[in-house]
C-alpha cells in the first residue's frame, strides 16, 4: 500500500470519527499574539468545517504559568482548556505528576504519518502527547560580515569572529547538546556533572569571541542585521524571514544538525471532552494541515516530508531532511539550577 492510500484512508477514519463524539465545542489554548490568531483565522475553520465541532480558542500564558494554572485546575478537578499545546519542558514536568488524559491511539490514526519521537506515552504504555510543531534553532550569519556559510557548530570555535559573536545566555538553548556532539561523546557526556562541567568548559573558550550573550531575542536579531553581529544562535525561521525581506543574513544547518524545538498537544485529565479532543489531534497532525501550518506560521511540520505538498523551496524555508539536535529536556531538568548556575557563572567569570 502506497503513502498516498495510506494517507487517504486515514483521513477517512478521522471523517468517519466524527459521529462519535457529543461535543459541540472545544476549548484550545495555545501561546498568545500573532501565532494564536493565526490558529484561529487561518486553521481551526476546518476542523469546525469538517467535524461541526466549533473550536474556542484561548490564549495561555507563559510555560510554568500555564503550568501552574493547570496543576491548580486540576486539583480543583477541572480543566481550563480541552488540549493545550506545550513545549516538551511542560510536558514531562505535566506528566510526572499526572496532570494528562490517557488517549486512545486507535482515534488518532493520523499518527501513522509523523516523524518518529513525535508520541509520547506514560510509564505504562498510554499515549499522553502527540506532536503539534517544531522549530529548529540555527547557526546564523550577517553575510556581509561573514561570506562563507558554516559548516560546522566547530566553526563557532574554530574561526576569528573579530569579538562578533551573539549567543543566548540561556543554558537550554540546545549550545550544549551541539557542543557534546561536536567535541564529545555526545549526549552520554551530559548524563554525568563532570560532563556537563566539561562541556561548559568548552563553550567558555568561545568568550573572547562573544560580543553579546543575549536573553533579548530582539536585540540579537536587531544586531545581527545591522552587522553589529558577525554570527551566532538563532531561530531558523526568524532568519529566514528577515533574508527575505533583504537583510544580509542567512541561517545555516550545521553538518551535526539544527537544534529542534518540539511543542505537543495534550488533554487535561479532567476533560469532558476527550473524543472530540481525539478528533482535532488527528486534524492537526494531518499532513495537509501540516503543511498549512509550515505555510502561515513558518513553523517546521512533525509529518514525513514525502506525506506533504510541501515544494523544496518551502520546506527548506522552515526545515531540514539532515540531522536534528534534540534538546535534552530530561537532563536539564535533573539539574536544574545547578547547571543553570555552573552556566551563568562561566559567562560572568
Amino acid at each position: 500500500m502506497n503513502s498516498v492510500k495510506t494517507l487517504a484512508i486515514a483521513a477517512g477514519l478521522a471523517t468517519a470519527m466524527v459521529s462519535n463524539s457529543s461535543a459541540e465545542e472545544i476549548t484550545v489554548s495555545a501561546w498568545g499574539g500573532f501565532f494564536e490568531e493565526t490558529l484561529k483565522s487561518a486553521i481551526y475553520p476546518g476542523f469546525t468545517e469538517e467535524t461541526g465541532i466549533e473550536v474556542r480558542s484561548i490564549a495561555q500564558p507563559a510555560d510554568q504559568a500555564w503550568l501552574t494554572q493547570l496543576t491548580n485546575a486540576a486539583r480543583a478537578k477541572k480543566a481550563p482548556a480541552d488540549l493545550s499545546l506545550v513545549a516538551d519542558e511542560v510536558f514531562i514536568r505535566g506528566q510526572s505528576i499526572g496532570l494528562w488524559a490517557n488517549l486512545d491511539a486507535a482515534d488518532i490514526p493520523n499518527t501513522a504519518t509523523l516523524l518518529d519521537g513525535f508520541t509520547k506515552e506514560s510509564e505504562d504504555g498510554a499515549l499522553n502527547a502527540v506532536g503539534a510543531l517544531t522549530w529548529f534553532t540555527t547557526f546564523v550569519t550577517n553575510t556581509d560580515a561573514a561570506p562563507d556559510a558554516p559548516t560546522s557548530w566547530a566553526d563557532l570555535w574554530t574561526r576569528d569572529w573579530d569579538g562578533k559573536l551573539g549567543l543566548t545566555s540561556n543554558s537550554n538553548s540546545g549550545l550544549i547538546e551541539a557542543t557534546a556532539l561536536t567535541f564529545f561523546d555526545g549526549y552520554d557526556t551530559m548524563e554525568t556533572r563532570e560532563g556537563l562541567e566539561q562541556i561548559i568548559a568548552k563553550i567558555a573558550e568561545l568568550k573572547p569571541q562573544v560580543q553579546l550573550w543575549y536573553r533579548d531575542e530582539g536585540q540579537f536579531q536587531q544586531s545581527l542585521e545591522a552587522g553589529e553581529l558577525a554570527g551566532g544562535l538563532y531561530y531558523h525561521d526568524v532568519t529566514m524571514l528577515s533574508a527575505a525581506d533583504g537583510r544580509p543574513v542567512t541561517s545555516t544547518f550545521p553538518q551535526e544538525g539544527g537544534i529542534l524545538g518540539d511543542a505537543y498537544w495534550i488533554v487535561p485529565r479532567d476533560s469532558k471532552n476527550i473524543d472530540a479532543a481525539e478528533q482535532f489531534i488527528n486534524y492537526m497532525i494531518r499532513p495537509d494541515i501540516q503543511a498549512k501550518l509550515a505555510r502561515n506560521l513558518g513553523v517546521a511540520p512533525v509529518a514525513k516530508r514525502e506525506t506533504m505538498d510541501l515544494t523544496d523551496e518551502e520546506f527548506a524555508a522552515i526545515s531540514t531532511t539532515g540531522n536534528a539536535i534534540r534538546t535534552q529536556t530530561a537532563i536539564h531538568l535533573r539539574e536544574g539550577d545547578w547547571l543553570s548556575d555552573k552556566y551563568l557563572e562561566m559567562i560572568s567569570r
